[in-house]
């Protein structure tokens, strides 16, 4: 049996907002089990948990040169 998806789920577009990363990025996140996404009907979302704890392993744009 599969567990429900967490409450806490966001599109792919939002998600890809919160991450400044294309909706393609998450997909291929996605693919390699980096960011679990829950079908739901026909669409793929994300939880926002797992999308923050994502943001922090991302490092800053623009950092030193």
């Amino acid at each position: 049996m599969v567990p429900p998806p967490p409450a806490d789920l966001i599109s792919l577009t939002d998600a890809g907002r919160r991450l400044a990363i294309s909706r393609r990025t998450l997909r291929r996140m996605i693919d390699r089990g980096e960011l679990p996404g829950y079908r739901v009907g026909r669409l793929i979302k994300v939880s926002a948990r797992d999308v923050d704890r994502v943001a922090r392993r991302i490092p800053p744009a623009g950092g030193t040169a």
